[in-house]
């Protein structure tokens, strides 16, 4: 997981590491200086058509291997458009495809699980519900985008499905922590988790992966690419079966004494794109996700609940570029149908269209302007044992974003203005402030407010007691931070007024009258040792309560990731990964924190098409739980072949 400041603005990778291995190879067989020259020309070439998105900060080397390139990255999250990271104020972390494949990452929850400041949790096994903390705040506060489309389910009072989203055919996830409603809306209260997929590349690519290994899990994904000049089309399909374990199982009982929870996920991915001419460009995307979950009603380690879930998106842009503008049309819709089978049978759906129309201007060399506006449709459908509910809202938004670069200072502002039918409008913003020392060192500040409004579904309450009385909560978020070479910290603290919370007594949810605090601090820091191994590692303290100073639960207080890679030839990679989560309280009191995990990966390139690797996650068989009552995966072992041509 990079930072996009410190090393000079730059992606710091296992690349650098490669690079400089591969260059004390070629100094070995004595290779002119000529042929040097010739092959990074051709390589830089080869890069820039990749779009790869690492980049060496080291010393120069040769560049020979196509896996490694020298090319920044813009980060489009933090501004609604590509931003050079040297040119952003906020916090950001970005996480690239070849990190997810270091780590063994297949699931968004996996990716997520070791960025500083954010904290997963999962009821179970594979596909079964998992939550991200970003700063101590719930899933519901979190917005998770696909390619800059909104994949948050209306229906789904806990927020985003993330357990769902395989990561195959992933280039980098970006992820904006701090309220960020005045850049993307009401469900950006905690910070927006981007998902970028990749582009085809020139010509006719494809690559077959296949992984299989303990818990009858199998993984396959077939992906097909074609670009010409004019036009690209991409193509996935990727299907995920698990056995087990089960879900639901008492705590210090060994989840193999219960019936298994299977889970089957099939996701198919196209995305196609043509230059009419060469200042118009349209492009399209769709997004199918059938899911099927087996899963346990909390104590019923043997009950036989099964869900249904199906989401399906797709996206048109059209883009104008004329003079300093890039003007961008789009229009997008989903749909999220959840059907659960059981002792409580019930249907949910939630559908969203919008339309969003913005301009970029990019009126001087330091300074670019973003303004637009949106309609945005949501509908709800929710049909129980009991009862059903039903509800049409729509939102309406104006917004500017401006970025002002002078000398060693930069400015970002945000301003957005939301028109609900069923609430009040809001006004939300966000201000920036960042200065370089000098190359290696840089300081942030940033200020941003946030407006989330009830979910229906939160008032109507089908499982309890309804209370339309609920107010809309108001966020306020600050974070403070510094790039020290390798080293990253960054201090924050988030405060939600009257913020909604389920009350056990009354069976109904209720504004907590008063500001609920979020605070703490990310200490991170990467670097590379003896040219051949990148070394990384990550501690986060969260202090979160309440507006009666009671601690929240399910967030570990604090938590520390580590990570070593290890390359001793150009062709062999070694990872080991090491997650510790501190003190942590279940809803049920019970304590689920308090240890430590350790996982392996090595991946073999054979040749230009074949690559092999293998892992083994949980090395100690840790016995431990994420959320009270609910089992994890022990000692588990998985290999893999990918085909590329």
């Amino acid at each position: 997981m990079k930072s996009p400041k410190g090393f000079k603005g730059k992606y710091f990778s296992l690349a650098a590491i490669t690079a400089t291995v591969a260059t004390v190879m070629l100094q070995a067989q004595t290779v002119s200086a000529q042929q040097l020259a010739q092959a990074s020309q051709e390589y830089t070439k080869e890069a820039h058509e990749e779009d790869v998105l690492l980049e060496v900060d080291e010393a120069p080397v040769v560049v020979i291997s196509k896996k490694i390139t020298s090319q920044k990255a813009s980060v489009v999250s933090a501004t609604k458009t590509p931003t050079s990271p040297t040119n952003l104020t906020d916090n950001v972390t970005i996480i690239t495809a070849e990190e997810l494949s270091l780590r063994g990452a297949t699931t968004l929850k996996d990716a997520l699980a070791f960025v500083p400041g954010l904290a997963t949790t999962q009821s179970g096994g594979v596909g079964q519900a998992a939550s991200v903390f970003i700063q101590g705040m719930a899933n519901k506060y979190s917005l998770i985008l696909i390619d800059g489309v909104r994949f948050n389910d209306p229906s789904n009072t806990s927020g985003a499905s993330i357990s769902h989203l395989l990561l195959d055919n992933v280039e980098r996830i970006e992820i904006i922590k701090g309220a960020q409603s005045g850049i993307w809306g009401a469900d950006a209260a905690a910070g927006a988790i981007n998902i970028i997929t990749k582009e085809a590349k020139p010509g006719f690519n494809g690559s077959v992966n296949m992984e299989a290994g303990s818990y009858g899990y199998k993984h396959g994904a077939v992906q097909l690419s074609y670009r010409t000049p004019f036009s690209d089309a991409s193509l996935l399909v990727s299907r995920l079966l698990a056995d087990g374990p089960t879900a639901v199982a008492p705590r210090d009982k060994n989840s193999k004494d219960y019936e298994d929870d299977p889970y089957r996920n099939t996701t198919v991915h196209v995305k196609v794109g043509h230059w009419i001419t060469s200042d118009n460009r349209v492009e399209a995307g769709y997004r199918d996700v059938n899911a099927f979950t087996h899963y346990d009603n909390a104590g019923f380690p043997n009950a036989r609940e099964t869900s249904d879930y199906r989401e399906k998106s797709g996206f048109v842009n059209y883009q104008h570029f004329i003079g300093p503008h890039a003007v961008t049309l789009s229009v997008s819709k989903s749909q999220h149908k959840n059907k659960s089978f059981g002792l409580w049978q019930n249907e949910s759906e939630g559908k969203e269209e919008s339309v969003e129309l913005k301009n970029r201007w990019k009126y001087a060399d330091n300074a670019t302007l973003v303004f637009g506006g949106s309609l945005r449709e949501s509908k709800i459908k929710y049909t129980g044992t009991f009862s059903s509910v039903g509800m049409d809202t729509q939102n309406h938004a104006g917004y500017i974003n401006h970025i002002y670069t002078v000398n060693h200072w930069t400015f970002s502002q945000a301003l957005r203005y939301d028109a609900f039918n069923k609430f009040d409008n809001k006004t939300t913003g966000k201000l920036g402030l960042s200065y370089k020392v000098h190359p290696h060192f840089s300081i942030y500040l940033n200020a941003g407010t946030a407006y989330r409004a009830p979910a229906v579904l939160d008032m109507a309450n089908p499982w309890g007691v309804s209370n339309f009385d609920l107010k809309p909560e108001n966020i306020r978020s600050y974070n403070a931070g510094v790039y020290f070479y390798a080293l990253h910290v960054n201090v924050f603290q988030n405060e939600i007024k009257d913020m909604i919370q389920w009350n056990p007594s009354s069976w109904k949810n209720e504004n907590i009258s008063g500001t609920s605090t979020f605070k703490g601090v990310e200490i991170s820091l990467e670097h590379t040792v003896a040219n051949n191994w990148l070394i990384g590692a990550s501690y986060t303290y969260t202090d979160a309560r309440d507006a009666n100073d009671v601690r929240l639960t399910t967030r570990p207080r604090y938590q520390v990731n580590m990570h070593a890679t290890y390359v001793p030839t150009k062709d062999v990679k070694l990872t080991a990964l090491g997650h510790y989560v501190g003190s942590r309280k279940d809803f049920s009191g019970q304590e689920t924190g308090h240890y430590f995990l350790a996982h392996l990966k090595a991946d073999y390139t054979i040749n230009n098409t074949w690559s092999v690797h293998g892992k083994l996650n949980n090395l100690f068989d840790r016995k431990y739980q994420e959320v009270d009552g609910y089992a994890t995966l022990g000692r588990s072992v998985y290999v893999g072949v990918k085909a590329t041509f």
